[in-house]
């Protein structure tokens, strides 16, 4: 009876264990769609004005302006993609 329990439960195991491994890893894909804070250059200075969603290959641009983001404490260098969310 022992082998019986044995040999029956160690493969529902490692079943259970592959299924809840499958939904652990899995991605939902929403970091993408996040929106980023945009930075304009006005007067040499880094200014927020509005975020870009990152989700196409134009470049995000407001009022003619190339929007940026942060990369660092102080600097604006980081390109954007489009869509412009005021």
């Amino acid at each position: 009876m022992k082998s019986f329990k044995f040999k029956f439960l160690l493969p529902v195991m490692a079943f259970l264990m592959a299924i809840g491994a499958a939904f652990a890893t899995q991605e939902d894909g929403q970091e993408d769609f996040a929106l980023e804070q945009g930075y304009v250059y006005i007067n040499e200075e880094c200014q927020p004005q509005g975020r870009c969603d990152n989700t196409q290959a134009q470049v995000c641009t407001h009022n003619g302006f190339q929007v940026f983001g942060r990369s660092g404490p102080t600097k604006c260098l980081r390109t954007l993609y489009m869509n412009w969310i005021p």
